[in-house]
């Protein structure tokens, strides 16, 4: 048996030494590859202690290679529930990795938000979108817009639930159609694998669409961003696919 050490332990979905040093390699190479002159790889990593040690070695190995490392953690930190997601700058970073773990779909999200590419190890259910160089494809992600301007975004799902115990009335504009509903009737809203929206209620059934707005005329209500509570929202908000906005590279 061999004794040597992995390059960095416990990678998502690639538990191998050899997939290991596969996502190693990827990450030199891809760096190397970009243009600008001092490129600084982004390593996204949960906040757990066995993410940490992972991000903390494949930054020392990039570093042997002569490339710059920087951890990040995905968006959003602990505790930020409530926080714009454009107060955070977008990391001065030009090319994401995953390295495994906790946290999958916060770093997608990350890399959408952030408009950045990432190199990760897909899932072996991975759909592939539109094909691009280095096994990669890129997906459409659901565009959050967020009184203010703010933009966040939802991987796979969006949920809007009223905070209010008799919340009146909601309004919607469904493509081209206005629609009234009962505000206390939960809207769930996936994306679709031809980029779509799927809007789910009570009150109206299914609907298929491209761009949905929300509204209520007073009253807090909590938009969930794949499965989590992110944002207590009280003005109008307007959700829609965004194209090609995921660009995801693969070892």
């Amino acid at each position: 048996m061999s004794s040597r050490t992995p390059p960095f332990p416990g990678v998502a979905h690639a538990d191998s030494e050899p997939a290991q040093e596969r996502l190693l390699a990827a990450a030199v190479r891809l760096t190397r590859e970009l243009s600008t002159a001092r490129p600084v790889l982004g390593i996204l990593r949960g906040w757990g202690r066995a993410d940490r040690e992972r991000a903390r070695a494949l930054r020392e190995h990039l570093s042997h290679q002569g490339i710059r490392g920087m951890e990040l953690s995905p968006v959003p930190e602990a505790g930020e529930r409530h926080r714009s997601p454009q107060g955070r700058q977008r990391p001065r970073v030009h090319l994401l990795v995953h390295v495994g773990g906790s946290q999958y779909t916060q770093a997608l999200r990350a890399a959408a938000l952030w408009n950045l590419p990432l190199l990760i190890e897909p899932p072996l259910h991975e759909e592939p979108g539109t094909l691009t160089v280095h096994s990669g494809h890129r997906r459409p992600v659901i565009g959050v817009h967020l009184p203010g301007d703010a933009l966040d975004i939802a991987v796979q799902h969006a949920a809007i639930t009223s905070l209010q115990p008799h919340p009146g009335s909601a309004y919607l504009l469904l493509d081209n159609e206005k629609l009234t509903a009962p505000a206390d009737r939960p809207l769930d809203i996936s994306l679709k694998a031809d980029g779509t929206l799927q809007v789910d209620s009570d009150a109206f059934g299914t609907r298929r669409v491209r761009r949905l707005r929300y509204e209520r005329p007073w009253g807090v209500y909590r938009l969930d961003i794949d499965g989590t509570p992110a944002h207590d929202v009280r003005a109008p908000l307007r959700i829609e696919p965004m194209p090609d906005r995921l660009h995801l590279l693969h070892p």
